[in-house]
């Protein structure tokens, strides 16, 4: 009899955690926002134009549970260079940040910042870079992004 009760027991935890995962649903995907003499203006430096090039990647994660809410996540991560126009200062980036949301509705609407140290190759002063991006994506996976700004700040 009690062998009995252990098996009913285990057989009902196992079919709430199979229901549990059945409620819920994962999709992922990334995007590559590509970056070709893009500028941002140095603002430590008299207005130095500094042309951006490189990759940002942004990787997304949707979750819908049973209720209908979706939890949306993406990480965006750069890898870019830049040179001044009129110094040909070199510069190199590499920076990554988490970004969530959580939402009732099908989709996501982000506009987020990602900040990036800009070092400098040379003896000029690094720069911090702000991106602007704009994330949407669906709870099917379409996912979207662009970069609506670049800006800079001296230091890091």
């Amino acid at each position: 009899m009690f062998r009995g009760s252990i098996r009913v027991g285990m057989l009902a935890a196992l079919l709430l955690s199979a229901a549990g995962a059945l409620g819920q649903s994962a999709v992922t995907n990334s995007y590559d926002i590509n970056l070709n003499n893009a500028v941002t203006v140095n603002s430590c430096s008299a207005g130095e134009p500094v042309a951006l090039d490189g990759t940002v990647h942004i990787q997304s994660s949707v979750t819908t549970d049973s209720t209908g809410v979706s939890s949306f996540t993406a990480t965006a991560a750069d890898q870019l260079t830049g040179v001044g126009q009129n110094t040909a200062t070199f510069y190199a980036a590499s920076d990554s940040d988490d970004y969530s949301s959580n939402t009732s509705d099908a989709t996501v609407d982000m506009i987020v910042e990602l900040r990036s140290q800009l070092k400098s190759q040379g003896t000029a002063p690094s720069l911090m870079l702000v991106q602007l991006l704009h994330i949407t994506a669906d709870s099917t996976g379409n996912l979207n992004a662009q970069v609506v700004s670049n800006s800079t700040s001296c230091g890091s």
